[in-house]
């Protein structure tokens, strides 16, 4: 008998324990995300974000948003598919569907900084600027070294400021131009002296 090559029993042993734990380990799609079990089921969501994702980066935003739609319809709590989700509604000018779907992806995962800068874009195109900045600084917490959530909440700012130091115009009633009125005396003369010359 043939006695047994520890160093190979010891690698076998790794690479078989290493492919357990990978089996019987819940995946998740980002960290802290709501775990997902690989499954088919599951590969499918993943692929169709993925696929949104691609479409997205190539301007291709209607089908990115059908993609991902279909990610959503197979794994409805899939944060990350949420999050962009809402970054291509903001692009498509859809602010409050996308402000619902980050609102879904932050209930599911509030440590994604995209949902927090797609959650600031969104309110700052809905005039809520005050919530803006507060989503912006959100996002600045997880990762503070996030452009997009720097900008957002300058714009924020600014709008903010704008919007308080703008005084108010007094709303006054337009005076009625003179054109039509001269115009429809003018037409009621004609007809009448049209009228008087005929008989």
């Amino acid at each position: 008998m043939r006695p047994f090559d520890s160093k190979i029993i010891g690698s076998v042993a790794c690479i078989v324990l290493a492919l357990l734990l990978f089996v019987a380990i819940p995946v998740s799609a980002a960290e802290n995300d709501t775990p997902i079990m690989m499954s088919g089921q599951n590969i499918d969501a993943i692929n169709a974000y993925n696929n949104g994702s691609d479409l997205a980066s190539q301007g291709k935003f209607q089908e990115a948003l059908v993609e991902t739609e279909k990610a959503l319809s197979i794994q409805p709590n899939f944060t990350l598919a949420l999050t962009q989700k809402a970054g291509i509604l903001n692009v498509m000018e859809n602010y409050q569907e996308a402000l619902n779907a980050t609102d879904a992806a932050i209930a599911g995962n509030a440590n994604i900084s995209e949902a927090w800068v797609n959650r600031a874009d969104a309110l700052v195109h809905l005039g809520r600027y005050q919530d803006a900045i507060d989503s912006s600084n959100r996002a600045l917490a997880i990762d503070p070294t996030m452009d997009a959530a720097k900008n957002t909440k300058l714009l924020a700012t600014k709008l903010l400021a704008n919007s308080a130091s703008a005084s108010p115009v007094p709303t006054t009633k337009a005076p009625a131009s003179l054109v039509p009125v001269i115009s429809a005396l003018a037409v009621a003369g004609c007809v009448a002296g049209y009228r008087k010359f005929r008989k």
